[in-house]
């Protein structure tokens, strides 16, 4: 009798664009760009940035996403007006970090802003100089902080990692691949993903790296599917897909074009066009599968406070297929077994890490619609498994599912 085992089981979908953006309630606030904005729970919040007439903001709002209502919370500290500032949320707080301010002043504070209590608190600062557009990594309550420009205007390829739980401060390896500000970066299943940004010779990158917390390791995985590469783009992670929206290319484009990446397949799709002029510098967050848009500066130099919502389309989508299909023991350690009531006797079998990297390829044979493959190669983590009927003149895919190998 085959164990009836079934973890994870998802077929994989190409997405479906039929996704519209949907405009909401404007920004009560001025209009500005190069703020910043975060999710927690129901809410969004957004605030920092610059003004017209280079005023800066240190103003912050909450945006209740089910009731489509603003209120305004707590500013940050007097002093602590800023731009090109970057944050990240962790349990019911947000965090703010570096920027630059007044007078060419660089930023090198965390400031923490609690939900419950609508206060704000300075933690420790990050060692050395301060920096401006700087990426973020949230990898639970630790944090990796990617680049930045000093204000000698020399772009860092620093990477240091805060921790939350302790409020420390440690320097990791440098990016291997030369400095970068303004580049867009998220977390999606426990990697990080950095695209996009200039360099010391102030050209737009359109490469894409991926970062192995645990190892401090980077990796080339592919160039953006355009000629040219952007800064100033929105980088946020779905709960299957990281989304891409904006920014602005060396030859003066500003974009309004969304795309949506898959890390199993690492592809790239481009979705529906935001129905409104193209932007840079606006402030993002995604909240399970919606993103959020708010802000941001046109080819006009001309601040806005528009904001908008796209929902992302779910790339791996659950579905049940007990009767069909049943892949296990699965978390596995060493060997994985199928049982399938469609397959006759021959599949060719594909395992994906999570950067989408052919790991292992191997047609096998059914028996009593039993078949299994050994993963005593493969470490621990997340992987793509695809199973393709190969006794069918289309070789038809039967089954694309996630699988965990635990040992």
């Amino acid at each position: 009798m085959l164990k009836n085992i079934i973890l994870f089981i998802a077929l994989c979908i190409q997405p479906c664009f039929a996704q519209t953006w949907l405009q909401l309630t404007d920004l009560p606030g001025t209009e500005r760009d190069d703020g910043v904005a975060v999710c927690i729970n129901n809410k969004a919040y957004f605030g920092t940035g610059l003004f017209a007439g280079f005023t800066l903001g240190k103003d912050f709002y909450s945006y209740d996403m089910l009731a489509n209502t603003w209120s305004t919370i707590a500013a940050m500290p007097i002093g602590s007006e800023r731009q090109y500032a970057c944050a990240f949320a962790y349990s019911n707080s947000f965090y703010v970090f570096s920027g630059s301010g007044y007078s060419n002043a660089v930023f090198n504070d965390l400031q923490r802003y609690d939900v419950a209590t609508n206060t704000w608190t300075t933690l420790a600062g990050k060692p050395g100089n301060g920096l401006i557009g700087a990426s973020c990594l949230e990898f639970g309550d630790k944090i990796i902080i990617v680049g930045g420009k000093f204000q000698s205007g020399v772009v860092s390829d620093e990477v240091w990692e805060y921790n939350i739980s302790a409020n420390t401060w440690s320097q990791k390896n440098n990016f291997p691949f030369g400095g970068r500000w303004r580049a867009s970066a998220a977390v999606l299943n426990n990697i990080g993903y950095l695209i996009f940004g200039k360099d010391n010779n102030q050209s737009f990158r359109k490469e894409m790296y991926s970062y192995n917390h645990t190892t401090d390791t980077w990796t080339k995985l592919m160039d953006f599917p355009q000629a040219n590469g952007r800064a100033y783009a929105a980088l946020k992670n779905s709960s299957t897909q990281l989304v891409l929206f904006g920014g602005y290319d060396t030859l003066n484009t500003y974009y309004n074009d969304v795309w949506f990446y898959n890390p199993f397949l690492n592809t790239w799709s481009q979705g529906p066009t935001l129905p409104s002029f193209g932007r840079k510098g606006g402030m993002s967050c995604v909240a399970g599968d919606k993103f959020y848009y708010s802000c941001g500066i046109n080819v006009s130099d001309t601040r806005i406070k528009e904001t908008w919502m796209i929902d992302v389309p779910v790339g791996i989508k659950e579905n049940n297929i007990n009767n069909v299909f049943s892949v296990y023991p699965n978390p596995a350690n060493n060997i994985i077994n199928f049982g399938s009531e469609n397959i006759i006797d021959q599949a060719k079998v594909e395992i994906y890490n999570a950067t989408g990297q052919l790991m292992c390829e191997e047609e096998i044979l059914f028996k009593n619609k039993i078949g299994s493959i050994k993963t005593d190669g493969l470490v621990n983590g997340i992987y793509l498994l695809k199973v393709t009927d190969l006794n069918k003149s289309n070789k038809s895919i039967v089954l694309t599912t996630r699988i965990i190998i635990a040992k």
